[in-house]
Formats: structure tokens, C-alpha cells, sequence
């Protein structure tokens, strides 16, 4: 048996690196993109509301598909418990960032639309609860560090789509660390 699962061994390890060579050769693929957003949100229905989530917002994870074109899921998760109840929050979210000077980590201008769903559970009779959302968002990334950090400023507009739906104005200053 153990002379079975070493030949396996050797055979899946002699397979992987041709494979490993020619990603390594290939050399498309950019780098991918870690970040963190704090944030404020602007409810602009009745009753307004305003949302402050410092210093962490949500978390990101951006992948280059080529140099003007970015695909980011976000993740935001929030708990509170406390006398003998609790509520969660959480929201997933996909944006698609369009970057026209092409500049992958350099200083410049992006947009981003986005489609998400958020929602909440609360312990006891208060139920779970959760809604889609779609938005589009306009901001800049201001490298530092080697363009390996980067500043990320964003404006954006969201609306929910259940309940008759919602509209949210959001301004978020975040952290990216590019992994090449």
C-alpha cells in the first residue's frame, strides 16, 4: 500500500511541473489585488440613515483579467451578540472595475459597477432578512511603496431592490496591497 501511494506521489509530482513551467513562462496574469474599505453610507430614503464602518468596511479581493479590466469580490460580515441575543450582517458582492489609463497598480481614475445582496438575522422573533442591490461606483487608486500599496478613494450609488427599494450613497477610503 505504501509503495502504491509513493509511486502515485512521484508520478503527481513529476506531472505538476511541466504544468508549473509553463504558468511561469506563460507570464500573463496580473497581479491580484487585497484591500480593506472603511467607510460612510448615505441612506437617501425616508427615514434617512447614515451608515460609519471604521476602520474596516468590507474586505476585497481584485483579479486582473488584462490591464483595464478587474474583477472583485467583496466581503463584508458583521456579528453582535449580547444579552442573550444577537444580529448578523453580511454582504457579497461582485464589481467589475474598468480602469481606461490601463495602469494596472499606477495613479488612475476607475469605475465600478457591482451587484450584491445583503442581509441581516437576528436572534429570537426578529427573523433573517436578505436583499439584492446593484450600483456603480467612480474612484482613484494613488500608489505608494513601489506599487505595492495603494490609496483607494471611491464614490458610489447603490439601490436595493426589495421592499420597494432603497438608495444609498456611499464614500469608502481603502488599503490595497498588489501581490506583484
Amino acid at each position: 500500500m505504501i509503495r502504491k501511494l509513493a509511486v502515485l506521489g512521484v508520478i503527481a509530482f513529476a506531472l505538476s511541473a511541466p504544468a508549473a513551467n509553463a504558468q511561469r513562462e506563460r507570464g500573463t496574469g496580473g497581479p491580484v489585488e487585497l484591500g480593506i474599505d472603511g467607510g460612510v453610507a448615505f441612506g437617501l430614503d425616508n427615514p434617512n440613515t447614515t451608515i460609519v464602518s471604521l476602520p474596516v468596511q468590507d474586505f476585497r479581493l481584485g483579479y486582473f483579467i488584462d490591464n483595464k479590466v478587474e474583477l472583485e469580490p467583496r466581503l463584508s460580515l458583521n456579528s453582535i451578540h449580547g444579552g442573550g441575543a444577537s444580529l448578523t450582517t453580511y454582504a457579497l458582492e461582485l464589481g467589475v472595475l474598468f480602469l481606461p489609463s490601463g495602469d494596472r497598480v499606477g495613479r488612475g481614475f476607475y469605475l465600478r459597477p457591482f451587484l450584491g445582496v445583503i442581509g441581516v438575522s437576528v436572534s429570537g422573533a426578529g427573523g433573517s432578512n436578505n436583499s439584492g442591490y446593484g450600483g456603480a461606483g467612480v474612484g482613484i487608486k494613488i500608489p505608494f511603496a513601489d506599487h505595492r500599496l495603494a490609496t483607494r478613494m471611491e464614490a458610489n450609488y447603490s439601490h436595493g431592490f426589495s421592499n420597494g427599494g432603497s438608495n444609498q450613497i456611499g464614500l469608502t477610503l481603502g488599503l490595497s496591497f498588489f501581490t506583484r
